[in-house]
This record gives structure tokens, sequence and C-alpha cells, in this order.
């Protein structure tokens, strides 16, 4: 209870006070001077304005409001709040109904005041300082008011839009809260981002794109700072230092990185600076064969040197292909001037080739062998044929050598007496078992014995096929 209320006893409530009773509430209503501002004093906590004032009160409003306050005789005016009579200021005038209207007023004042106050927490959008301010002007205008009316209504209707809008706070605060954890989950993801490209292998990385991105760091954190929801500091402060800190991390890397690249790029140079040297002292070979076998070997180790910068490569490549090139269009020019003379030298095995395929060994074996020494003789003096006809035409030749070859070998064993001995004692056995084996079998068919019989035949047949063999080879040796 505050000092300026006091309890009133029961028999000192004025007869004609009514109970507290609904206040109708009308159309909004101006700000209107204070009851203490007519008594000559300050008001302790000033109205907002509301609206433009309207032409006049409500008289039945006033009227009504009139109802709970009270003058006493020396002029104290006083309002009925509830269950407390308090002291609310004092007047000159005389006539009761006069001395209170301007209290009275006031009282309707505080009414239009809710009515914008409800009127503004109806609107769509609030900001927490609106909310605030609203809030503060509740709590002064309505902590002791200077009024004549029913105050415990008006308690009433200030307590629920005081609800209401410390409700629409708190909704701000949670839509505040939702929108700084999203905010920090977007900027930590964008530093765990940064932190992820710094933890990347530095040969896996591709340095200018991530070059960029570390440019643009801080610009695009400022933009989240600047268009974005405020983080609370010591957030906001620690994940900046581990921003700070995936940047020097990301710096000293590179610096490693393109330190020791350097270092790679001159062992590349200098491999490929070797092999660019070997490839020139042999440019104007004309040893063709082996200088291909070369070349072909030098290509080999120049793709398994390891890689230099782009631009000292480019000039090293350029060197090395110029010597091969220099080369080969060297040996392409000799190959096109032979190759009108390896035709001719074609035609030339071509009838050599024709020739030896005419020889007969098994007519004429010395005949044949002294023409095959003359065409291979020729055939080796005739030169070098085109690559795509080579193997034809030696195959050709090959066959022919082995068919005079073979006759040779066929006379050899025909003409050879130890083989005629071989031949002719064979058969001389040959005709000696014959002779036996008949005899065994007049016996076996004289036993009637089949299976003697077969045994018998079987094994005479055998022989005769042996000795016919033999007398064939005797004959081929003539």
């Amino acid at each position: 209870m505050s000092e300026s209320e006091t309890p009133v006893p029961p028999q000192a409530a004025p007869s004609a006070s009514p109970k507290p009773r609904a206040v109708p509430r009308p159309s909004p209503r101006p700000g209107a001077p204070s009851p203490a501002a007519l008594a000559g004093k300050k008001p302790s906590a000033p109205l907002l304005p509301a609206v433009p004032p309207p032409a006049q009160y409500d008289e039945a409003a006033i009227a009504a409001a009139r109802e709970f306050g009270s003058v006493a005789e020396d002029g104290t005016v006083t309002v009925q709040d509830g269950t407390q009579v308090r002291t609310i200021g004092t007047t000159a005038e005389a006539d009761r109904d006069k001395a209170l209207e301007p209290f009275a007023r006031a009282y309707l004042d505080l009414v239009a005041f809710l009515d914008l106050t409800e009127k503004r927490l109806a609107a769509p959008e609030h900001t927490q300082n609106d909310l605030n301010r609203l809030l503060e002007n509740l709590r002064k205008n309505m902590k002791e008011p200077q009024v004549v009316g029913d105050i415990p209504a008006l308690r009433a209707r200030a307590h629920d839009l005081r609800e209401n809008a410390k409700s629409k706070i708190q909704a701000l605060e949670a839509e505040r809260v939702a929108a700084r954890e999203e905010a920090t989950a977007r900027r930590t993801e964008f530093v765990e981002s940064i932190e992820a490209l710094v933890a990347t292998d530095p040969s896996q990385i591709s340095w200018k794109s991530a070059g960029e991105t570390m440019r643009q760091m801080v610009p695009t954190w400022k933009t989240m700072q600047s268009e974005g929801v405020s983080l609370d500091r010591p957030t906001e402060e620690a994940l900046w230092k581990r921003l700070s800190s995936a940047r020097a991390s990301f710096d000293r890397m590179r610096k490693q990185f393109f330190s020791q690249l350097d270092e790679k790029h001159g062992e590349a140079a200098q491999v490929k600076e070797q092999l660019i040297a070997e490839a020139e002292s042999m440019k104007d070979s004309t040893d063709w064969g082996p200088t291909v076998r070369a070349y072909k070997d030098l290509m080999d180790r120049w793709r398994r040197a390891p890689r230099g910068s782009r631009k000292k490569d480019d000039a090293q490549w350029a060197r090395f292909k110029a010597a091969q090139d220099h080369f080969f269009a060297a040996r392409n020019e000799n190959l096109k001037a032979t190759e009108g003379e390896q035709k001719e030298n074609l035609k030339v095995k071509e009838a050599l080739l024709a020739e030896a395929q005419a020889i007969d060994p098994k007519q004429d074996l010395e005949g044949a062998k002294s023409a095959l020494r003359s065409i291979q003789d020729r055939w080796e003096e005739a030169g070098k044929v085109p690559r795509s006809d080579m193997h034809r035409i030696e195959d050709g030749l090959r066959a022919v050598e082995r068919a005079v070859r073979k006759a040779e070998e066929d006379e050899w064993r025909r003409t050879d007496p130890r083989t005629k001995a071989r031949v002719e004692g064979a058969s001389s056995q040959l005709h000696a078992a014959i002779s036996g084996y008949e005899e065994a079998l007049e016996k076996a068919r004289a036993s009637g014995d089949p299976k003697r019989i077969a045994e018998a035949e079987a094994a005479l047949e055998a022989r005769k096929e042996w000795l016919a063999v033999i007398e064939r080879s005797a004959r081929d040796l003539g």
C-alpha cells in the first residue's frame, strides 16, 4: 500500500459513493490537462497524446466517472480505488460536479490511452523497443492515476494489455533467439568450410580458387555481420578467432607449398635439360635405326620425368620436340629417297624367286643346288625391298631352299651303304621268320584249336607286312 492510500473505515465511507462498476469504453479521447495541473500542481505521470481532440467529451461517461469521486469541505478530492480511498488533489470549486469533472475527463483520457494501446498491440508487426516503451507508458500512467472513475476496471484492462505485450515480447525474443541460432549456425558453417579448406592436402588444393576464397573471407564475414542477426560477443569473438587462425594457417601452408614446389620445379627443369641435351646431340645422326630407338627411349624418360612449372615445361618441351622433329624429318626424307630404289629391288627379287621356284631337285639334284647358290648370291646383291613385301618375298625363297635341302637328305639316305646293308639283313631275317610262322600255322590248324589258329595267322600276317615295307625301302634305295 502506498503512502497516499489510506484505508477507509466503514463509517467514514461517503453514503453517496456507488459501488465500483464496469466503465464503458468510449471512442479514443485526446489528452487533456490533468487534475493536478488544474490544481496548480505538476502531474507526476503525464499521459501520452492519443488522437486529435474531439469536439466534446461524452457527458454520460463523465457523469458515470464522477460517481467514483468525492470532494471534502476543505476542497480535498478523493477517489474510490477498489477498497481504498485515495486523495488525488484539491479544488477551489464549490460545485461538486464541476470540481470532479476535470478528474473524470482525465479518467476518460486514460480510457482513450488504453484504447490506443490496444489498437497498437493489434498491429501486425512490432519491434521489441516499441513494446517496451508501450509497457513503460502503461506502468507510468497506471501507477496511481490521479483521476476519478472505475480505476480497478482500468487496472484490469491495463493488466490484460501488459500480458498481451509481454507475450508478443516473448514471441519476438523467441524469434530473435531462433534467428541468432540460425545466424550462429550459418557463420559456424562458414568458419568450418574455411577450416576444412585449410585441412585439405596441399597437393589436392586448387590454389587459385582457394586463394580467392580466402581473399573473400573477411568481406563475406562483414556481410554476414551487417546483413544478418548480431551474435553475442563471446560467440562472435570465438568464431572470428577461428577464422583468423585458419587464415594464418593457410598463409603458412601456401608459402611452404610453393617453396617446395619451386624446388621440385627446379629439379624437374634440370632433368629435362639433360634430356634436351641428349636429344639435340642426336638430331643430325644418319644412323637411322639405332637413333630411332634412342629417341623412343628419351621419350619414355621424358614422360617419367617430374613435372615443372607450366611455362617452363612448355618451353623445354618445345626445344625437346624440335630436336626430335629435326631428326625424323631427315629420316623421312631418306625413306622417300630409298623408297623408289627398294621398289626396283623388289622387282629383281620377284624375278629371282620365279627362277628359284622353277628348280626341280628330283630331276637333277646337283644342278638344282648349283642354280640355287647362284640365285642366293644375286638375291643378296639385289638389296632391301619395301617392308610391306619383305616377309612375302623372303618366305618364298626359304620354301625353295627347304625343298632342295630335303631332296639332298633323301638322296644321302638312299645311297648310304650302311642303310642298304641294314635293309637287306632285315629282309633275310623276315623271310626266315615267315617260314617258321607258316609251319606254326600248319600245326595250329592240325590241332583244330581256333585260338591257336588265330594267333598264328596274326603273327604271320604281321611279319609279311614288315617284309613288304622293307622291300619297298630297298626298291627306293635302288
